[in-house]
Formats: structure tokens, sequence, C-alpha cells
């Protein structure tokens, strides 16, 4: 393949991302540009990363976003892409080399999400890896902007109806109270005011649950007696016999029990007939991730945009709390929570949870590669 073939799918998976921005700033005022200068343009000119590197990790290409993601401006080109990865603090390698499509690194002090996309190719004749890294947190800010709007909307409207309702009965009540031949209604207006009052708290405290979760009791986790109580609870769940030796890991286990129930939950839901599966990996940085996999429909583009906000669901009725809520909890333990869909059909949660000894806070992520 070409170099300019190459550009032309790297414009082509590039315009997914960002199109209608490139066209604006890629339109000519004068005479066109050729065709190769046009897609190097597109490329050069596009804020998503993208860097393409042989199997044996030696960059062939990145643009000026990809080297200043990686590199603070200076071009990568020639570099050992795996070897700099390899060097960069766990998370961020972590990140860049596993499976998931979104990803948030603490960056700065400030935590940051990014949407990563690969790809593999051939180039002048050998096979190569396509990297997209795609800057998300604006994006993700505003739909968090747009949720908090709709949560209240969603609030808002509960609240009038219920207390419409309610003043209703307590109409009832009162016109019962100077009417006695009808006293004998009063005691079914009393319990539908009571029932509408607890469905009103109920409401209310499932949107409460988040804001309030406590701070975890970390302690070591003892994984076979978490491992067995799941397989009590969910006995058509598929759970490793033997986890085998796993690194140290301190957690609530309250917590870290509940975000598996909830996730565990959700993939029976959407995959009634199963199989579901739980896989517990112990990493050599000395993290814990918790997988929980099933065969359902899979999540959809917007899914997994969206599906791990506050108040987002595709369930009827659903509260838009599950995946939230274990997410709040596996990023209070310091881990991270992301999903995907599986190539085959389905659906993957991963929970990764960090070593006894977090690395000290000048090891954290950092998205710059070339940096000692």
């Amino acid at each position: 393949m070409s170099g300019d073939l190459v550009l032309a799918a790297l414009v082509g998976l590039a315009l997914g991302a960002a199109g209608a921005v490139l066209v604006a700033r890629a339109r000519p005022r004068a005479a066109p540009p050729t065709a190769p200068a046009l897609l190097r343009l597109l490329v050069e000119t596009t804020p998503v990363a993208l860097l393409l590197y042989a199997d044996d990790g030696r960059i062939a290409f990145a643009n000026h976003a990809a080297d200043a993601l990686f590199a603070e401006g200076e071009t990568l080109v020639g570099q050992n892409f795996l070897g700099l990865v390899s060097a960069a603090p766990a998370p961020l390698k972590e990140a860049l080399l596993g499976e998931g499509q979104l990803f948030t690194l603490d960056v700065e002090g400030q935590a940051e999400t990014y949407q990563l996309s690969r790809r593999d190719v051939r180039y002048q004749g050998g096979p190569h890896v396509l990297l997209l890294v795609n800057h998300l947190t604006r994006e993700v800010s505003r739909r968090e902007v747009e949720v908090l709007k709709k949560v209240i909307r969603v609030i808002s409207h509960e609240l009038n109806n219920s207390l419409a309702t309610m003043q209703s009965l307590l109409t009832s009540a009162q016109f019962i109270a100077e009417n006695p031949e009808h006293s004998g209604r009063l005691l079914e207006v009393l319990v539908a005011v009571e029932e509408r009052a607890k469905h009103l708290q109920a409401f209310l405290g499932s949107y409460a649950e988040l804001a309030r979760m406590p701070r975890p009791r970390k302690r070591p986790l003892e994984w076979p007696v978490l491992l067995g109580q799941l397989r009590d609870l969910f006995p058509a769940l598929v759970v490793p016999p033997d986890p085998g030796a796993l690194p140290t890991t301190d957690g609530d286990v309250t917590q870290v029990e509940q975000l598996l129930i909830n996730l565990i939950k959700n993939a029976f839901e959407a995959a009634p007939d199963g199989p579901v599966e739980l896989r517990v990996e112990g990493r050599p940085d000395g993290a814990v991730a918790l997988r929980v996999l099933d065969r359902g429909p899979g999540f959809s583009d917007e899914a997994l945009a969206s599906g791990l906000l506050p108040f987002y669901t595709t369930k009827p009725g659903g509260s838009g709390m599950g995946l939230a809520l274990c997410r709040e909890i596996a990023e209070g333990h310091g881990g991270s929570l992301g999903i995907r869909a599986r190539e085959d059909g389905g659906s993957a949660v991963t929970c990764t949870l960090p070593a006894a000894h977090e690395p000290p806070a000048g090891q954290r992520a950092q998205l710059t590669l070339t940096r000692a």
C-alpha cells in the first residue's frame, strides 16, 4: 500500500470522529491542492492522534496531534512505540495496549477521558498497527451537563406528579372530614397517600445513593470467599473454581461485592439464557481485573459513549444508576471501570482494582511517553 493510500485510510478513519471540522478547516480559498497534499492536510489538522507502527514497534507515521499528545510536540517517527509504552506508568500502558475503547487517566490532577481505536493494516508490504486516540473530556463534560439537565427534568416531573396526586388525596380527606357519612373511605385515602409517599421516597433514594457513597473501608480482599458468595447468589454464573494466586488487593468487601452483583445482574438481564462469565485476573503491576462477560445484544455506540454516565439507561423504567454506581465504587478504590462490545457478540465490563500499595503520585499516568 502506498503512502498516499495509507493517508487516505487514515483520513477515512479519522473523519468518523471529526469529519465536519476537518472539511471546514481544509476547504481551500484559492486553487484546490493536489489529492496527496489534501490528504496530508486533513491528516495533520485532525484533532485525533494518529499513529502507525510496525510489529516490532517502530513508528512509521505520526501526525501533529500524536506528536503533541505523546511527545510534547517532538517527532515520534523512527522511535519505538512499544518501547516507549513499556516504560510508561502501568495505567497508561494498560490503556494503550489493552482492549478498552474508552479510558480515563489522571493527568496532572485532572481526570481526562480518551477514546482509543486500533486497526491492523498493511503498509510497505508488512503488518502495522494503526492507533487513533481522541480526547473526549470536553464531550464527556458536555454530556454530563445534558444529563444533569435531564435528571432535573425527571425529578421535577416525578415530584410534580406525586405532589399533585397527594394534594388531590388530601382534598378528598378534607371532604371526608367535613362529611362524616363518607368516613368509611378515609382509610383508603390515607393508604393511598402513604403508598405515594413511599414511592417518592424510594425514587429519590435511588438518585441520592450515588451522592452519599461512603469512602471505602479497605482491608485485604479474600477472593475465594467473595467468589463463593457470588456462586451461591448466581448458580448459573460461570466462575473460575480456583482463581489461583492473586495479588494482595485492598478493598471494601461490601462495596466490591455490590459492584459485582450489579454487573452480573445486568449481564443476566441482557442474556437471560447465558452464558454469563466472571473472570478474575492478576496483572503484572499487582492490580486485579474483574471481567463480567455475556453474549447478549452488546453495547450500542451511544451506550459505549454514555453508558457510564449517571442517569443514562436503555432499560424501560431504569434509573440509569447501575453502571454509574459501579464506576463510583471502582474509582473510589483508585481503580477504573470500562465497557466494550465483544467481537463475537455480547458485552464485556472490566473493573480494575489497584494493588494494595498504589504507586507514588509522580508515577501516576501521564500521556507523555517520551519524558523520562
